[in-house]
């Protein structure tokens, strides 16, 4: 038995963001975990880097713009709409391990909770057709109560809106 083109045979195209709304910082704390090698193609599509370029994540000899191509990737796929408010992403870090990757961003304060959120993520959708984007969202509703949402997203339907739960409807409904 050989591994020979195993690479190749990487036919499961998913990746995961996890949004949470952290109530003491005020912040939306965000990790996604996609396949490494996955996320090395984005970047040397997104960035037209020839095959020269070695981007080797998590080695040693890991290219030097990495973090700020991830960076710049993930605001150019992945956005945030809480409110009024397009977010802005802060870089804060990744992790590698092995063949998948841990990308961390959080928001600038921000008043969340009861807030409608509306997510759009795009990644690896020029990379690949079938794709799908799994977001799960923790947040606070109106009444200080942690509420979730998760949906699967892909290229026919790249964005998810959740309405918080709005407690004085839920009144009347007794």
């Amino acid at each position: 038995m050989t591994l020979a083109g195993f690479a190749k045979l990487h036919d499961f195209h998913f990746s995961r963001t996890d949004m949470r709304w952290n109530p003491q910082t005020q912040t939306v704390q965000t990790t996604l975990r996609v396949f490494t090698d996955d996320l090395e193609l984005a970047l040397r599509n997104h960035d037209d880097l020839g095959e020269e370029v070695k981007i080797w994540l998590g080695d040693d000899e890991e290219w030097p713009s990495a973090d700020e191509a991830i960076a710049a990737w993930l605001d150019a796929n992945l956005t945030l709409q809480l409110g009024d408010s397009i977010l802005a992403w802060t870089w804060v870090g990744k992790e590698i391990e092995l063949d998948v990757s841990y990308l961390y961003l959080e928001s600038a304060p921000v008043p969340g909770r009861g807030a409608t959120w509306r997510v759009t993520n795009r990644v690896f959708f020029h990379e690949f057709a079938d794709q799908v984007n799994e977001v799960y969202i923790q947040g606070i509703d109106k009444a200080g109560l942690g509420a979730e949402k998760r949906e699967m997203l892909n290229w026919e339907l790249p964005t998810l809106v959740w309405e918080s739960v709005n407690p004085e409807a839920d009144a009347t409904d007794d």
